[in-house]
């Protein structure tokens, strides 16, 4: 696994944190998950969920029935706790978001919400082995961070979400203080 850039936002993020115990999570299109203990950096895993929905809602069959603006919260919230409990069961539940919009009447906004939820859900049950989802700060004020913020208050886990931005010019500005010109 590789960090290209996140460990500004994890420095800026422990700079008023620097005794952290729980779990960050880095939301985008290679989420990060990171473990940290007393501030320090215990593991991190990286999941491909946001470029996963971003292949499928483009390149797939599920395309066709797919909102590109709107989401289901309702639609998004029953498909990660579904995912979430049932992770083995993902591919055959994508294709059920196919098959809702042919046969059953799925709306555009509830298959882009089911689709996004199928796939946080899984990537939940995933880290939920290896990190603790109790306690969870997110990094991010996005769609996609407010996203994964509503599928763990669904699934029960605390988490509270603070600006990626601000935490990553912490982050930047605590590198700077680290460098030393080279003087000629």
């Amino acid at each position: 696994d590789v960090m290209r850039g996140e460990e500004t936002q994890i420095a800026g993020f422990l700079a008023e944190n620097q005794t952290y115990s729980g779990t960050l999570c880095l939301p985008g299109t290679h989420t990060k998950w990171v473990a940290l203990q007393d501030g320090r950096i215990e593991r991190f895993r990286t999941f491909m969920t946001g470029e996963t929905f971003a292949l499928l809602s483009k390149h797939s069959v599920l395309r066709h029935g797919l909102s590109a603006d709107d989401l289901d919260s309702t639609a998004f919230a029953e498909a990660a706790e579904h995912s979430f409990n049932a992770p083995e069961a993902l591919t055959a539940d994508l294709f059920g978001v196919r098959a809702a919009g042919l046969v059953a009447d799925l709306g555009p906004a509830q298959a882009s919400g089911r689709l996004s939820g199928l796939l946080i859900g899984a990537e939940l049950a995933a880290v939920s082995r290896d990190f603790d989802l109790g306690n969870t700060a997110l990094l991010g004020s996005d769609k996609i961070a407010g996203a994964y913020r509503s599928a763990l208050t669904h699934l029960g886990h605390a988490s509270r979400q603070l600006d990626a931005e601000t935490i990553t010019l912490k982050g930047l500005t605590l590198a700077y203080s680290f460098y030393e010109p080279e003087h000629s």
